[in-house]
């Protein structure tokens, strides 16, 4: 329900979902004629984590052997064209968060950062 009489038309919401949606490709373009746009572009590094609130079957997901030769397991498969550039990082514990409220009220908050819940 409006508090007020005052409403958006179809057409301007398009139009501002519109330039909402071009908006991240602005940053992306580089004037043709600027030194930079002469320059190759390096690849950036990208750090991603993967978190599953309820668990995950192990044995699908983690390599059974480490090092640099691992076998990707079934899940992982797909990365396997990157695996210069893929590290899988497992068996990790955050014993600073276990005491505080159990595993469910607490791994959201803190399973980046090794924070407990405050209180």
């Amino acid at each position: 329900m409006f508090l007020t009489k005052k409403h958006l038309s179809r057409r301007t919401m398009l139009k501002g979902v519109g330039a909402a949606i071009s908006l991240p490709l602005l940053d992306a373009m580089i004037p043709a004629g600027t030194a930079l746009a002469a320059t190759a572009a390096a690849p950036q590094a990208k750090l991603g984590f993967v978190y599953f609130p309820h668990g995950a079957v192990q044995r699908f997901w983690v390599p059974k052997e480490t090092g640099r030769d691992f076998e990707f397991s079934r899940i992982l498969k797909p990365l396997e064209p990157l695996r210069d550039y893929v590290t899988v990082v497992s068996g990790l514990r955050n014993k600073g968060a276990e005491n505080a409220g159990g595993p469910h009220s607490t791994t959201e908050m803190s399973w980046l950062s090794c924070v407990g819940r405050p209180g």
